[in-house]
């Protein structure tokens, strides 16, 4: 709560012990980006606003956290396809048994065997993702691709079968 870090919490880890039991993001993406590769992509359904899908992390501490912002931290050949903006909740999609943004990426993955470019991708995810949002669970929630500079606008052009 005091630095705004964003971490990676399992629904079941202790946000009285987060270096035990979550991940800094910043450490995360650093430890993926610290070999060499030509690139490399994560896809978070995961949210920073203190809630978890399935129960009030924030009723439970009281307390709704604004992350800070991460996009600094995305560096070298990293692209990050998050669930959700700013301080969104990342929401489920109960009938399919997924979260909203991962039955999204699947289903399109599955859909095209992965013959689709990433901006193509990032396109499409944002467009279901806000739209199916609001009508299956009355919130707004709107998926982010955070880049890293180096790559410039290459990465629009990537595709998943390559």
């Amino acid at each position: 709560e005091k630095t705004k870090e964003p971490y990676l919490v399992p629904v079941d880890g202790s946000w009285s012990d987060l270096e035990i039991t979550g991940v800094k993001l910043t450490y995360f993406y650093e430890m993926l980006t610290n070999f060499p590769s030509q690139r490399v992509t994560v896809f978070l359904d995961a949210c920073f606003s203190g809630r978890a899908r399935n129960q009030g992390l924030v009723a439970a501490r009281g307390v709704k956290i604004v992350p800070k912002e991460t996009q600094q931290a995305v560096k070298k050949k990293l692209i990050v396809f998050t669930a959700s903006s700013g301080n969104q909740s990342s929401l489920p999609y109960t009938e399919k048994e997924h979260g909203l943004f991962t039955y999204f990426l699947i289903k399109k993955l599955d859909e095209t065997n992965g013959n689709i470019t990433y901006e193509e991708l990032s396109n499409y995810l944002k467009e279901q993702v806000s739209i199916k949002s609001v009508m299956i669970n009355g919130k707004e929630q709107s998926p982010q691709t955070n880049v890293s500079s180096e790559i410039g606008n290459e990465w629009q052009y990537w595709k998943f079968a390559e």
